[in-house]
């Protein structure tokens, strides 16, 4: 037999993540906004004429041209992004897998992994069905195939991930017989998965409904009125968290981000001053409490593994839940759950051979 091909695509509000090739057994995974924009082809080519084309991919959904990728984001509206518990049949997130399905290096995918967060694993059949199969490109005359999909809990991914990082010495003296919590921040939920090693603690284990997104909803009321607007977009704010952290651009300013006293980036004089720290210790900080409810104190827990995108900000407050317990945040934590989809991939590949 050939070579097996194993691939990995995790499919968040924020951002997707895809491997689309792999590098001395390692992944080479590639970020793009989840964004997916149904656009007019004639406007575009008028839009473009003249202009540098913008870095996106065009892919065809029942009829409808969408555009996914690195620039997608400056046509983009709120209805671009997928926002509903029924992600999985919405057109955006079909545009989504098609657009990171042609990222791959590869035309025929043997194994496909694919996450998803907890309290969606009902929709597994659905996804299944949705990416095994041929996905057509007719205007560059390709077709990738995939064979076989598995699908993941994201936070299951992520303990995949964390486990794949630790010596075999490690894995076998410490790990594999400790009880793990793994903390998967995402925009909608937060997603708590208690293990035995590697075997899931179901009991443990749930979607806490307090995601990134009550975060920036808890902050705009404050953002807005400090700024005299009647809203302040949630990219806007996003952005000052994971972008450009510790810095927040309004109007073509810059200013200091979570705490602004008077004063922009520059040093320049402002009437601007908020300090939204309160909102978000409050938001993190009732995150933090349904974890608990999940987990219990953690008298029985040996290590909790935050990762996520939003997960700097949920860290504070869940230590304080846990003060005594280890809490490690894993560096990699944006693309955490991909890696752990593409070893749990890998591990399904080596099977077929």
């Amino acid at each position: 037999m050939g070579r097996i091909v194993a691939r990995a695509i995790e499919i968040g509000f924020g951002t997707t993540s895809t491997v689309v090739g792999e590098n001395n057994g390692k992944p080479i995974i590639k970020t793009f906004p989840s964004i997916a924009n149904p656009i007019d082809k004639n406007r575009i080519a008028d839009v473009d004429s003249g202009l540098s084309k913008r870095k996106v991919i065009e892919v065809d959904i029942d009829g409808q041209i969408y555009e996914v990728g690195d620039q997608a984001h400056l046509a983009a509206t709120e209805s671009s992004r997928v926002l509903n518990d029924d992600n999985v049949n919405q057109p955006q997130y079909h545009a989504l897998l098609k657009g990171a399905l042609y990222m791959s290096f590869d035309d025929t995918i043997d194994v496909l992994a694919l996450g998803l967060p907890l309290n969606h694993l009902n929709k597994s059949d659905e996804l299944k069905a949705l990416a095994e199969g041929e996905h057509h490109f007719p205007t560059v005359n390709r077709t990738v195939t995939v064979k076989k999909v598995i699908v993941i809990p994201q936070p299951v991914a992520g303990l995949v991930a964390y486990a794949n990082s630790l010596t075999q010495a490690d894995y076998d003296s410490e790990f594999s017989d400790s009880k793990v919590v793994c903390i998967d921040a995402g925009y909608l939920t937060v997603d708590v998965a208690t293990s035995h090693g590697l075997a899931l603690i179901e009991r443990k284990s749930g979607a806490v409904p307090n995601g990134f997104s009550t975060v920036l909803e808890d902050i705009k009321p404050s953002l807005a009125k400090a700024f005299n607007l009647s809203s302040v977009g949630n990219d806007l704010i996003d952005q000052a968290f994971w972008k450009t952290p510790g810095v927040l651009k309004v109007r073509g300013k810059r200013y200091p981000f979570p705490v602004c006293k008077g004063q922009t980036v520059d040093g320049k004089s402002t009437p601007v001053t908020y300090d939204v720290r309160t909102n978000i210790s409050g938001a993190t900080g009732l995150a933090s409490n349904y974890i608990r409810n999940i987990v219990g104190d953690g008298s029985d827990i040996d290590l909790f593994v935050l990762f996520g995108g939003p997960i700097n900000s949920y860290a504070p407050s869940i230590k304080a839940a846990y003060p005594d317990n280890e809490v490690v945040i894993l560096d990699d934590h944006l693309t955490t759950v991909v890696n752990g989809l593409y070893f749990a991939a890998k591990r399904a590949a080596m099977k077929l051979q």
